[in-house]
C-alpha cells in the first residue's frame, strides 16, 4: 500500500475540514442545537460540553468525543427516552455526516501511521518463544513483570509497558534460557523406587500425630491409604534437572464397591501444589498408571485418593486404628520415578544451538567442546543459524555481524567458547529485534505477515515450514495463506491460543481468583477446581475443528465433562476423570458457555453471587456492549436500603434513584438470569446458609449449610423483554445473535492483531459478519476470514 503525501494529508485535515463546516453547521450542528445542547452546553455535569468542542477531526480528543456522539445517536441512547425525539430526517442526516467524515479521518490516520502501534512479546509469548526457539521445556519468564491489565487484550501495543525492570529481566531470562539450552554435563537420567518399609512407623502412631490412616497390605507389598495427605506416600526421588519425568504406580482400589480415584500431585517448594492426574480405579485388579510431569529442583510428587468430602476421622477411631479399619482407601503396590527425559545426549537444544560443533567424551557424557577453526568463526555460524529464527526474518549481514563483534574481546582473551558463545547470543535475545513488532504503515510483508499468524495462533514464533513459505513469498497468496491456517489450527499448539484467549475475553485466567468457602460449598475440592477451567477450553476447541456455528456459545446441546463435573453438573452416566463431549439431556440448565461452571465462579467472589456482577460480565465481555459509566459524582450516591434484605430488593432501591436506573435496569436483568447458579457453578433453587460448627476430639469442623431464601431467576431486559429464567434469557440472547457475533469477531481482531478496532475498521467487521451470517457465524470461517481481511493483513 503506498503511503498519503503529507501535503495531501494537510490538505484533508486543514482546508477539507474548512469546506466541511457548512455542511456540518446544516447536518450536525442543527440536531445538537435542537436536542443536545440544553444537557451538554458549558454548565454540563456530563463530562461533555458539545457547545464547545469543535469539529477537528485530525484532533484525537474531539475525534473521540464526536465518535462517543455519534454511538450514542445511532443507538438511540442519546437524546434520553425522557426527551423529546428529533425528526428521523435530523438524525439520519447528523449521523451520515458523522459516518463519512469520521470514517474518512480514521482512514487518513491509519494510512500515515497504520491502525496497529508497535508492540512487544507478551509474557506469555515471550516464554513460549524461547522454549521453542532453543527446544527447552522450562518456562523462564517467571521474573519479568506480568502484564497490566488494561481493560483489553494484553497483545495491544498502546497499553503495553516496558522499563528498565523489563530489561532487567529480559537479560536473567535470556541467561536462564541458553544455560538450559547448553547442557554438556553427564546424562542426569535415573530412576528411582520408593520404599514402602519407611511407613511402618506410621501405621500405629496416633492419629493426632499423623498416623493411624494406613496400613501394609497383606503379604507386605505395598500400603493401603485411607486418607487424603501429603506426606506419607510421596514418591522417594530427589529431582536434580528440569524436565519431563515418568511417574509410574501400581494401585486398585481398596475395600470399596465404587470407583476410587487416584490423585498423582506435585508440590512445589513455595508450598503450592498441582493435579498432575487423576484416574478412576474400579474395583478389581491393581492396574498399573503412568504420566509424564515437568518436574524441577524442589517439586515433590506424591500420590493420594478423592476422599469425596467424607472425613474418616470418626470412623478409623471407632475401628480403632487403620489396623481393623473397613473403610475405603487406595492400595498402592508400587511407586516409580525416572527422568528426566531426553531422545538423545546432548539434549536436541544443545545440539541445535551448537550446529557445527564437535563434542568430544564418553557417550553418556560429560563433553568438551572441539574447536577445529577460528573460535570468532564458529560464533559467526552459529549466529548466522539463530539469528533468522530469533528474528523470525531475514537477516543482513551488516546486522549480524554487529551481534559477532560483541564476541571479538573474549576471543582475545582466550576465554572459554561457551562464555564467548553466550555474549551474541544473550544480546541477540534481549534485543529489540527479538522482543519487538514493528513495521511501516501498509501492507505486511509475508514474513511480517507470518509472524501475526503464528503469534495469533501459536503464542509463538512460525515453525519451519511457516518460515520457508514466507521466504518464498507465497504466504501472501489467499489459498496458501488458508491452508496454513487449516495447518496451524489442527496442531496441538493452537491450545494456547485457546487457553489465552479465553482466559482474557472471558476472564478465565481468573477463575482461581477466589476460594470458595468450604462452609458453604463444602463440594468443591481439588477434582472439580481442575475440572472446572479446562470446559470452556474443550469447548471451544470443539467450535473451531469442528467449525461449528458461534451461536453455541450462547446455547448448545453438548458440553465436555468428566465424571467429577458431570456429578456437579448432575448429568448421568459418565464414567472415569477423562474429558469426552456429551450431549445434554433435555430441560437441563447447561449449554453455551455463560451457564459453565468456569463463567460462573469467574463472576463470584467465592460465598455469594452479584447480579450487578455477572450482569456486566454478559454486557461487556459477552455482547460488547457495556453499560455507559455513570454521570461525575453519581459513585458517592447510596440509595436507601433500610428495610431490603434480598439482593433484589437492593438492587429495586438502586434503581429508584433516577441517576442509577438507566446503568441498572440494563445490568441487573442478565444478572438475574444467571441467580439460578451458585458461586461454584451449581444449579440450584435455594441461596444457602452457614450450618455452624461442631468440635469433635478437639477438632472443629463445619456442618453442612442450611437452605436458605428461594432464589428468582426471573427479570426484564432493558427493551422490556420478560424472562422467567436462564433457558427463556438464553431465547432472547439467541435473537441477539448478530451482536455476539460481531463482539466476537472484534475481540479476535484485536487479540490477533494488536489493534483496538477504529472507526475506519468497523466497515470491515460488517464486511466479514456478512460473509459468515448465511452459514450461521461458523468458527473457523470467522478466523479465516478475519486472517484474510485487510485489518489481519496490513499495519
Amino acid at each position: 500500500m503506498k503511503c498519503v503525501p503529507r501535503f495531501v494529508v494537510a490538505i484533508c485535515l486543514t482546508s477539507g475540514v474548512s469546506v466541511a463546516a457548512e455542511s456540518f453547521k446544516s447536518d450536525v450542528g442543527s440536531l445538537i442545537e435542537t436536542s443536545c445542547i440544553a444537557c451538554h452546553d458549558a454548565g454540563t455535569e456530563t463530562g461533555l460540553n458539545l457547545r464547545g468542542l469543535g469539529h477537528d477531526l485530525s484532533d484525537a480528543e474531539t475525534f473521540a468525543n464526536w465518535e462517543s456522539v455519534f454511538d450514542r445517536l445511532e443507538a438511540g441512547d442519546m437524546p434520553p427516552a425522557t426527551e423529546e425525539r428529533p425528526e428521523p430526517e435530523q438524525r439520519n442526516a447528523a449521523l451520515a455526516w458523522l459516518r463519512q467524515n469520521l470514517r474518512e479521518a480514521s482512514r487518513i490516520r491509519q494510512q500515515r501511521f497504520g491502525r496497529v502501534p508497535a508492540r512487544r512479546l507478551t509474557k506469555l509469548e515471550l516464554g513460549y518463544t524461547l522454549r521453542d526457539l532453543l527446544f527447552i521445556e522450562s518456562d523462564v519468564t517467571s521474573g519479568i513483570p506480568d502484564e497490566v491489565e488494561s481493560g483489553s487484550f494484553d497483545t495491544v501495543g498502546a497499553t503495553q509497558r516496558i522499563s528498565a525492570v523489563h530489561m532487567q529481566s529480559y537479560l536473567q531470562a535470556a541467561d536462564e534460557a541458553l544455560r538450559l539450552a547448553i547442557d554438556l554435563g553427564r546424562n542426569p537420567f535415573r530412576s528411582g523406587s520408593s520404599d514402602f518399609a519407611a511407613l511402618d512407623e506410621w501405621h500405629d502412631k496416633p492419629a493426632n500425630l499423623g498416623g493411624s490412616i494406613t496400613r501394609r497390605l497383606q503379604g507386605g507389598d505395598g500400603v493401603a491409604l485411607f486418607r487424603d495427605v501429603d506426606y506419607l506416600t510421596q514418591f522417594q526421588f530427589q529431582v536434580t534437572k528440569p524436565g519431563l519425568h515418568r511417574l509410574t504406580a501400581r494401585v486398585a482400589a481398596y475395600q470399596s464397591e465404587t470407583p476410587v480415584t487416584a490423585k498423582f500431585i506435585v508440590k512445589d517448594p513455595g508450598g503450592g501444589a498441582r493435579l498432575a492426574k487423576s484416574v478412576d480405579l474400579e474395583p478389581g485388579e491393581p492396574v498399573t498408571v503412568a504420566l509424564e510431569a515437568f518436574l524441577q529442583p524442589g517439586d515433590t510428587p506424591y500420590l493420594t485418593f478423592d476422599m469425596e468430602g467424607k472425613e474418616p476421622f470418626a470412623d478409623l477411631a471407632a475401628a480403632g486404628g487403620s489396623k481393623n479399619y473397613k473403610g475405603r482407601g487406595l492400595a498402592i503396590m508400587s511407586q516409580n520415578v525416572e527422568g528426566p527425559l531426553f531422545d538423545s545426549w546432548p539434549p536436541a537444544s544443545t545440539l541445535h544451538l551448537l550446529k557445527g560443533v564437535e563434542f568430544v567424551g564418553p557417550k553418556q557424557g560429560p563433553f568438551r567442546i572441539k574447536v577445529s577453526n577460528d573460535p570468532l568463526q564458529h560464533v559467526a555460524e552459529i549466529v548466522r543459524h539463530v539469528a533468522p529464527r530469533a528474528f523470525r526474518r531475514t537477516v543482513v549481514d551488516s546486522e549480524l555481524q554487529t551481534f559477532i563483534d560483541l564476541a571479538k574481546p573474549a576471543v582475545e582473551q582466550g576465554r572459554d567458547f561457551l562464555e564467548v558463545l553466550h555474549l551474541p547470543l544473550r544480546s541477540m535475545l534481549s534485543s529489540p529485534q527479538f522482543l519487538l513488532f514493528a513495521g511501516d504503515a501498509g501492507e505486511l510483508d509475508d514474513e511480517a505477515l507470518a509472524n501475526r499468524l503464528s503469534y495469533f495462533l501459536w503464542k509463538s514464533m512460525p515453525d519451519e515450514e511457516l518460515f520457508a513459505v514466507a521466504r518464498e513469498g507465497n504466504l501472501s497468496d489467499s489459498k496458501v495463506l488458508a491452508r496454513q491456517v487449516d495447518r496451524m489450527l489442527d496442531d496441538e499448539k493452537s491450545n494456547r491460543f485457546v487457553r489465552d484467549f479465553l482466559g482474557q475475553w472471558l476472564r478465565l485466567n481468573k477463575v482461581n481468583a477466589t476460594t470458595p468457602d468450604d462452609g458453604l460449598y463444602p463440594e468443591f475440592d481439588e477434582l472439580l477446581g481442575d475440572a472446572i477451567p479446562r470446559e470452556p477450553e474443550m469447548f471451544f476447541a470443539e467450535l473451531i475443528h469442528g467449525n461449528l456455528s458461534l451461536t453455541n456459545l450462547i446455547d448448545s446441546d453438548f458440553t465436555f465433562v468428566n465424571r467429577r463435573l458431570a456429578t456437579h453438573y448432575g448429568l448421568p452416566n459418565v464414567k472415569g476423570q477423562h474429558f469426552r463431549r456429551v450431549e445434554l439431556p433435555q430441560g437441563s440448565p447447561r449449554g453455551g458457555v455463560l451457564t459453565q461452571a468456569a463463567i460462573l465462579k469467574t463472576t463470584a467472589n467465592g460465598t455469594t453471587t452479584s447480579p450487578v456482577m455477572r450482569g456486566n460480565f454478559v454486557l461487556s465481555n459477552f455482547l460488547g456492549t457495556p453499560p455507559a459509566p455513570p454521570p461525575p459524582g453519581i459513585g458517592s450516591i447510596e440509595p436507601d436500603t433500610r428495610g431490603r434484605t434480598t439482593i433484589r430488593e437492593i438492587l429495586a432501591a438502586h434503581r429508584e434513584v433516577e441517576s442509577c436506573n438507566q446503568c441498572h435496569r440494563e445490568i441487573d436483568p442478565p444478572g438475574f438470569a444467571l441467580e439460578s447458579f451458585d458461586p461454584i457453578g451449581g444449579f440450584r433453587t435455594h441461596y444457602r446458609a452457614s450450618g455452624g460448627v461442631q468440635t469433635f476430639n478437639g477438632f472443629t469442623v463445619k456442618l453442612p449449610p442450611k437452605q436458605g431464601p428461594a432464589v428468582d431467576a426471573s427479570g426484564v431486559t432493558s427493551d422490556g423483554k420478560k424472562f422467567a429464567g436462564i433457558d427463556e434469557f438464553k431465547q432472547y440472547l439467541l435473537a441477539e445473535k448478530e451482536q455476539v457475533a460481531r463482539n466476537f469477531v472484534s475481540q479476535l481482531v484485536v487479540y490477533s492483531t494488536g489493534g483496538e478496532i477504529q472507526f475506519a475498521d468497523r466497515d470491515e467487521i460488517e464486511a466479514i459478519l456478512d460473509r459468515t451470517r448465511e452459514q450461521g457465524f461458523l468458527v473457523r470461517d470467522i478466523i479465516h476470514e478475519i486472517v484474510q481481511s485487510k485489518l489481519f493483513r496490513n499495519k
